[in-house]
């Protein structure tokens, strides 16, 4: 459907109309949708140029097929004489997803969406929850880390939050196919960009809050303040509703967050101070996971298990059930379901060598709180012997490199230190940093930054009963080695050095 330029003015008074070229009726000017990827605008889309772009803004809009060009007022412009120039006081960013959702006709007000946001657990959480709604009938559709999931579609985004104007093509093709329920993933980079805006979210879930992108974010509070974006993002039209894990780190400050600055928002935490429902009896083993879910404010206990591992798992089902029950999600089907989740790609993914003597754990754990709560979880099953590998990306927060050296020298009886996605740094470089978090008395630590050889190694000396826990890269099938993508699979590296094939 084709808008008059002069109705989309009309719809977003912001918008100011600074140049149409000589001769040229803005009545008959027609546009068909926004983009802020010069490479997708067509000559009747908007081409919306973030802040971000910065010194390659000419550039991009001397490329770009688009007649209309978004940019923030103040910005002077050299090559775009032939252009429409749209301006807006703030970054044009924070616009683009109310503009797409506008010219797509609205397409989140007829799903039920759930965003899901933290430092960890996102993934598991959307994919858990994707699955019980499934369970119970719903056509669901998963947006996240992993991908764009429904019906018998699977796409690669490339984007844990697509950036807005893809993010609303996504929701318009779901419903168009039928979906009525989505769960997508709320990155800090998502919420703060502004890939958010404009989308109609019933429901918000926190996770958890610990040390990350801090080469995105200035700051821890930067960072926390992106993330309770989110729950000011909530369409107060749709009865929305929070879910916080009160004892994560970062809960109790967001719970406390939402009461304050969203006294009408209804809010529920897991382990929270307020008659909330509580996590007891606590049962872990490489066989599954039990424990009791109850809510002080009602008779009557749960007692849940799961074939997923791990005590973060506990925590990410706790969230999954608060959440479903809110949703209306049966409460005895979502019990039932738990026992029988799908595995979640490179999220405790467990691989076993021919005679199951020996395990390896592939994870995406990486962060330093992500890799203790994963290594601690492996702990729970009670191994012979823990080998932790691990690496750190290039080009990204180099602060938590050292910290989770010591988390790894801490919990594990052997560390394997190797590459992860190096990216433009060097790798051994980036080693070294690690490196010096390790204590000048470890011993038990193997350095080979080939991440393949690395592997095979940790498998040749894992003793029978023992365990690989392969952090970091999880379900990416690749490795980014300067510029270049390479196909690398960790599943796929450690199943032949287990000899599977």
């Amino acid at each position: 459907m084709k808008f008059q330029l002069t109705t989309l003015l009309r719809e977003f008074p912001e918008l100011k109309s600074s140049s149409i070229p000589q001769g040229t009726n803005p009545d008959l000017i027609l546009v068909d949708f926004i983009q802020s990827d010069s490479r997708k605008a067509t000559e009747n889309d908007i081409f919306c140029i973030p802040e971000s772009a910065n010194i390659k803004k000419e550039e991009y809009i001397s490329n770009t097929k688009a007649n209309v060009i978004l940019i923030k007022t103040g910005f002077s412009l050299k090559s775009a004489s032939s252009k429409i120039i749209l301006e807006c006081e703030t970054d044009p960013e924070q616009l683009q997803g109310r503009i797409a959702s506008f010219l797509l006709g609205h397409p989140s007000k007829d799903l039920e969406i759930v965003a899901v946001t933290g430092t960890n657990g996102k993934t598991s959480l959307t994919n858990i929850l994707f699955a019980l709604a499934k369970d119970q009938g719903r056509n669901c559709g998963l947006i996240g880390t992993i991908g764009v999931k429904f019906g018998d579609k699977l796409i690669d985004t490339g984007y844990t939050t697509p950036d807005a104007s893809s993010l609303n093509l996504i929701l318009k093709q779901m419903k168009d196919d039928g979906v009525d329920t989505v769960f997508m993933e709320a990155s800090s980079h998502g919420l703060k960009l502004g890939r958010i805006n404009g989308i109609s979210v019933k429901a918000g879930v926190f996770t958890n809050l610990t040390q990350d992108h801090l080469d995105f974010h200035p700051d821890m509070n930067d960072y926390f303040e992106s993330k309770f974006r989110l729950f000011e993002l909530l369409d107060r039209n749709r009865s929305p509703f929070a879910i916080v894990d009160y004892v994560s780190p970062g809960g109790k400050e967001l719970y406390e967050k939402i009461r304050s600055r969203l006294p009408d928002l209804q809010t529920h935490a897991l382990d929270g101070p307020r008659g909330e429902w509580k996590i007891a009896d606590l049962s872990l083993s490489l066989r599954g996971t039990s424990y009791s879910l109850s809510r002080e404010q009602q008779v009557g206990t749960w007692n849940l298990k799961t074939n997923l591992l791990g005590s973060f798992n506990v925590r990410n089902t706790g969230l999954a059930f608060l959440t479903g029950a809110e949703l209306g999600l049966d409460i005895e089907t979502m019990s039932d379901s738990l026992a029988r989740i799908p595995q979640i790609p490179g999220r405790f993914q467990i691989v076993y060598s021919k005679d199951q003597s020996r395990m390896a754990v592939i994870d995406y754990a990486h962060t330093p709180d992500a890799l203790e709560n994963i290594i601690r979880s492996v702990r729970d099953s009670q191994p012979k012997r823990l080998i932790t590998l691990f690496g750190c990306g290039g080009d990204r927060d180099r602060g938590k490199r050292p910290k989770m050296a010591r988390i790894a020298e801490e919990l594990s009886d052997q560390v394997i230190l190797t590459s992860d996605n190096p990216r433009t740094e060097h790798a051994e470089s980036i080693l070294d940093e690690i490196q010096t978090g390790f204590s000048p008395s470890f011993r038990s630590l193997f350095r080979e930054v080939d991440r393949a050889k690395a592997i095979a190694k940790g498998v040749e000396i894992l003793p029978e009963g023992g365990c690989l826990l392969v952090a970091g890269k999880g379900h990416e099938e690749y490795q980014i080695i300067g510029k270049e993508k390479r196909h690398f699979s960790d599943v796929e590296e450690v199943q032949k050095a287990f000899g599977l094939f």
